[in-house]
């Protein structure tokens, strides 16, 4: 029997909002591409990750509603929880298509630094306020490709708020964007804290010129069992 395993990723101080993740642990590869494709396809959340081993550096498959992709931030951060937690093992850093992405816990965040390189190319919109973000509808975005789209609350503290929408690959909106979140404190050249979605809440700066560190609080939502057909 397979378990499905759903983390919320990137929530409030009080454990709301957050982006879920499904998390299946297929050691015995006993799911193909095909199926994996399948299930993530049906469960539509962002991001399906499926850990391929639980060794000393675990290695995972992420698949969104469309495709199999590389890298994707609330995806690698909510497993790297999930194992630290429900197997007490101590994650350093979990490999995650062909390259290796640090992890560290402090405190109740958990963080992961990953290359630039293997992240989605996500296209950013710079909005005039936070208001304008707010109010923003789907609709606006339905024949537009994967955008972040934020503004300013404080630049001073480095305060953002921002929303992003990916019709093209299945996702209308996403609750909480890592890799876009990353992307942006990379092209922006510090440190933010970002105010995504319904209400969560993302850390993320740039770690030299190759690499960002995105970090955030994670709860356990769910376990069922997984279906199949």
């Amino acid at each position: 029997m397979s378990l499905l395993n759903i983390a919320k990723v990137f929530v409030d101080e009080n454990g709301k909002f957050g982006n879920p993740v499904g998390i299946v642990i297929d050691e015995e590869r006993k799911l193909n591409e095909e199926k994996r494709q399948k299930i993530a396809t049906k469960l539509n959340f962002s991001e399906t990750v499926f850990v391929d081993s639980l060794g000393t550096t675990p290695e995972i498959s992420i698949f969104n509603p469309q495709d199999k992709v590389k890298f994707a931030g609330h995806a690698v951060l909510g497993t790297a929880y999930f194992i630290n937690r429900i197997f007490g093992k101590t994650v350093s850093s979990i490999k995650c298509w062909d390259k290796n992405v640090l992890v560290r816990f402090e405190r109740e965040l958990t963080y992961v630094v990953a290359p630039l390189a293997i992240m989605p190319n996500w296209n950013f919109k710079e909005l005039t306020s936070s208001h304008e973000v707010e109010n923003l509808s789907q609709d606006i975005f339905s024949k537009m490709e994967h955008t972040f789209a934020w503004a300013w609350m404080d630049e001073t503290k480095g305060l953002v708020r921002a929303r992003t929408f990916a019709p093209d690959w299945g996702i209308p909106e996403d609750q909480a964007n890592g890799s876009g979140s990353m992307l942006l404190a990379s092209k922006l050249s510090r440190e933010l804290e970002i105010h995504h979605g319904e209400g969560s809440i993302i850390f993320a700066k740039p770690e030299g010129s190759d690499n960002a560190e995105v970090g955030g609080l994670v709860g356990i939502d769910n376990q069922k069992e997984l279906e199949l057909d």
